[in-house]
This record gives structure tokens, C-alpha cells and sequence, in this order.
């Protein structure tokens, strides 16, 4: 509406600041997916993350993308007293900001995956002096994960993000009324959908029959997928029970799990124990997950909580059906969901931030 076509905006450099927390969740690859349409869009885009082994991959797959930095952060809860410690640490608050400075970034862009973690990264972008934003995927409170000492870390928490005076962005509305009623006020909470690449479908039936001779799955056989780290709030576990109901009915289907994490143990002992080897399956991450939506025929998640789930929006991309258990999703991939509107939505914050306008 009233867009001009025509205008590019100022280049700008943008710092990312991870709260570095791993490499393979949606908030990382939320970073890989902005980081490469802002660069597309002609920005200058940088990554700061920690040098602990768990940001090896995310490091090296935004290494395409622009400079990364690595620093010897600890992530919160690398602490024992989690965000209690972090949060107080005012050396390490010091010595982030010095850090940032130093890479001479027009904008900071901390990038948070829950409530309390990286509140130090917030104390620091308020100590460098620049301009900035954060943005948070999941935002419900310590209380209601049952956290141990939940009332101290939430009070934390909620301190610290009432004295940080920049925008929070939240990736989803149900995210943006949560932080909302957790913080008591929403003049600076900032709602933008996150983003996926649209896939190329035109080789998509040799896609599909390459990957399913690959995967052992015949053409008249279902095929369920997931994909996601085998951890409690991913609840891999039940997409086991919703498999084995499936199965009932429909003997023929299989299921695929894409992904590892603490809980493959418990997923090989129960796939075991039904002696469902043959029907499902679970793959280690991989690089090669949209040509294995592209394969399936219906994407099943189960997760109890997420942000806005980059995986339900990439096999919207796909065109994958999707049975999901949370009312997420109203509108489509194409007109909301777009990396490239994400992008400009980022693209504007950063812009109104920093006081600049279009002519």
C-alpha cells in the first residue's frame, strides 16, 4: 500500500548477538534466514556468538553470509546461578560492550531464545552506547515451565528487560501478549512474524521419488515427518504415540524423525520396545531438509511451546499438509511468512531506530 517500488534504503551494517545457546534451534536458524535476506537486500551483516563448540555450526554456516566473531562467552546456562549469575557478571557486561564497539556496527541486533537468557547481552548494548534491539522466541515465564526457584529467576528477568528502554520483537501475537502481560506494559513490545525461504517445487516429483527410493518409502505408503531437536518441549515422544495410533489404522504409513537430542535414547527404547522399526525411523540433522519435506506427505508436529516453529512455516513452503497441535498459523506462507518480509519489517525497526527516513 503506497510502497515505492523504487526505493532501496541506506546500507547498514547490523551486528547479530547471540545469546549462544546452540546451533540447531528455529532462533538460530532465524538468524541464518534474516542474516541472508538483509545481505540479499544489500546491508552488511555480522554474527557475534561464543567460541564454545556448540556454535561451531552456526558459525560456520553464517560464515557465508558475513563476518563472524567469536568470543569466550558463556551462555546463561553455562552459569550455575543461570541468569542470577549472568545478569550480575559486570566485568563480562563490560567486556561484551567493549567487544561490540570495537566491530564498529552501525545496529545490534541480540537475539534471545527465552526470557532470561542473555539478559547480560541486554545490560551490555545498554553499556555500548548503540543502537539496538532484541528479539525474543519464547517468552513464557519460569512459573509456568515450573523452573526451580521460578519467582527469583522470573523477578530477574523481568528486571532486566524493564531497564532495557529499546524494542523487543516477539515472533508470533500469542509470544507478544505473553511478554506483554510479563512485563506490565507494550509500548515497546514489537510483533514481526518470522520468515522462511520460498522453495523452488518446479523438480519437486524427482525430488520426492529420489528422496522416498532413498528413505525405503514406496509411493503408495504416508509418509510423516518431523524435524526438530529431541528434547522435552519438542515432545518426540508423543509424536511416537500419535505414530503408533496412526499405525492402527493405517499399517501402511511411515514416520520419520529428523533430528537428535537427549531424548533419542528413550525414542530407539520405545520404537524398540512396539517393534515399529520398520514403519519409523528417525535421521540426524541434516542439510537437506526441504528436499525431505519435499518427500513426505504430511508434516505432523507436536511440540508443547514454540515461538512461531520455522519448520511448520518451511513445509508450508514445501506445500506440505500440516497437522500441528497449536493454533498458529492463519495466513500464508507467501504473503506473511516470506524471509524477504521479514527482512523488511526488520529492516524498517532498524531504520526507525536509528532515526533515519525515507525520501
Amino acid at each position: 500500500m503506497g510502497r515505492n517500488l523504487s526505493y532501496r534504503p541506506p546500507s547498514v551494517k547490523i551486528l547479530f548477538a547471540s545469546s549462544s545457546s546452540g546451533s540447531r534451534g528455529g532462533g538460530e536458524l532465524f538468524l541464518l534466514y534474516l542474516g541472508r535476506a538483509l545481505s540479499q537486500r544489500g546491508h552488511t551483516v555480522l554474527l557475534w556468538t561464543s567460541d564454545h563448540p556448540r556454535m561451531d555450526e552456526l558459525a560456520n554456516s553464517f560464515s557465508g553470509i558475513g563476518e563472524v566473531v567469536r568470543s569466550p562467552y558463556r551462555n546463561t546456562y553455562d552459569h550455575r546461578g543461570r541468569s542470577i549469575t549472568s545478569y550480575l557478571n559486570l566485568r563480562a557486561v563490560g567486556l561484551l560492550a567493549r567487544e561490540w564497539k570495537k566491530v564498529r556496527p552501525d545496529f545490534l541486533h541480540v537475539n534471545k531464545q527465552n526470557l532470561e537468557d542473555g539478559l547480560d547481552l541486554l545490560h551490555a548494548a545498554r553499556r555500548a552506547h548503540l543502537p539496538n534491539i532484541c528479539t525474543i522466541h519464547l517468552t513464557q515465564s519460569a512459573e509456568y515451565l515450573k523452573a526451580k526457584l521460578a519467582p527469583a529467576r522470573d523477578f530477574v528477568a523481568r528486571r532486566a528487560l524493564q531497564h532495557y528502554h529499546n524494542p523487543i520483537v516477539t515472533v508470533a501475537e500469542s509470544r507478544r501478549r505473553d511478554l506483554v502481560q510479563f512485563l506490565g506494559e507494550s509500548s515497546r513490545v514489537r510483533m514481526i512474524h518470522n520468515g522462511v525461504p520460498l522453495y523452488d517445487l518446479s523438480r519437486r516429483a524427482a525430488v520426492r521419488e529420489s528422496r522416498r527410493a532413498e528413505l525405503g518409502v514406496a509411493r503408495d505408503e504416508l509418509l510423516f515427518i518431523a524435524v526438530g531437536t529431541m528434547a522435552r518441549q519438542k515432545r518426540p515422544l508423543d509424536f511416537l504415540a500419535r505414530a503408533g495410533e496412526i499405525l492402527a489404522r493405517f499399517p501402511k504409513a511411515k514416520f520419520l524423525w529428523v533430528g537428535d537430542g537427549a531424548l533419542a535414547q528413550a525414542w530407539d527404547d520405545w520404537v524398540a520396545a512396539h517393534r515399529l522399526g520398520k514403519a519409523i525411523r528417525r535421521l540426524p540433522w541434516r542439510n537437506d531438509v526441504p528436499s525431505l519435506l519435499q518427500a513426505a506427505d504430511v508434516f505432523l508436529h507436536v511440540a508443547e511451546f514454540e515461538g512461531l516453529p520455522l519448520t511448520i512455516l518451511e513445509a508450508m513452503s514445501a506445500e506440505l499438509p500440516c497437522a500441528i497441535s497449536m493454533n498458529l498459523l492463519t495466513d500464508l506462507v507467501e504473503r506473511d511468512y516470506s524471509f524477504s518480509t521479514m527482512a523488511e519489517a526488520y529492516e524498517a525497526l532498524y531504520l526507525e531506530a536509528l532515526g533515519k527516513t525515507a525520501t
